[in-house]
C-alpha cells in the first residue's frame, strides 16, 4: 500500500495525473510491464505501431503474444519521432496498440507536449487503439520545455492510456 501511495504521489506531482490505487501495477521492471500489457491485450493477428528506433524488445514482446509489430520510422531528419500523418498511415483495422516510448532509448528524443497531444488527435479516431507509453527515462530529459506525460497531454485518452514508468 506504502509503495503503491508514492508512485500515486509521484504521478500526481509530476505528472498532474490521478491514479488510484487499483490502477497501479508494480512490477520487476519496464520490460516486464510492457510484456504483461501485450500478454493481457493482444490476440492473435492484432497490430501494434511501434516507431522507430526503438527499444529492442519490443517487437518481439509484440511477437510473443502473437501480435503483429508494425514499425514506423523516422530518422534524424524528423528528429527520431513519427509524425501524425505516419501514425495515420500505420493504423489499421487490426491496430490494438500504439507502443510510444518518449523519451526514447536509444536516440533520447522525447515528444513535446505539443507532438503528443496531435498524435493523440489521430488515436482519438481509432477507439480500438490502447496507449502503451514507456515514460521510464522521464528523469533523463533534456528538453527546451518540461517533460509531458502522454496522458498529460492526451486527458481524453486517459482511460486508453497505460503509462510505464
Amino acid at each position: 500500500v506504502e509503495l503503491k501511495d508514492a508512485i500515486i504521489a509521484k504521478f500526481r506531482r509530476d505528472n498532474a495525473l490521478e491514479y488510484g490505487r487499483e490502477q497501479i501495477l508494480v512490477s520487476s521492471g519496464a520490460k516486464q510491464s510492457i510484456f504483461n500489457l501485450a500478454m493481457a491485450l493482444l490476440d492473435p493477428g492484432d497490430e501494434v505501431v511501434i516507431p522507430a528506433p526503438y527499444w529492442v524488445s519490443y517487437p518481439d514482446i509484440a511477437l510473443l503474444a502473437d501480435a503483429t509489430p508494425v514499425i514506423v520510422a523516422a530518422g534524424s531528419d524528423q528528429g527520431y519521432k513519427i509524425t501524425p500523418d505516419q501514425l495515420d498511415a500505420a493504423i489499421t483495422p487490426r491496430t490494438r496498440l500504439l507502443l510510444l516510448n518518449s523519451p526514447s532509448n536509444p536516440t533520447g528524443a522525447a515528444y513535446s507536449r505539443a507532438e503528443l497531444a496531435a498524435l493523440g488527435a489521430v488515436v482519438t479516431r481509432h477507439p480500438r487503439v490502447v496507449i502503451g507509453t514507456d515514460e521510464i527515462y522521464e528523469p533523463i530529459w533534456w528538453g527546451p520545455e518540461p517533460f509531458c506525460s502522454f496522458a498529460t497531454a492526451c486527458p481524453d485518452l486517459y482511460d486508453r492510456t497505460v503509462t510505464i514508468n
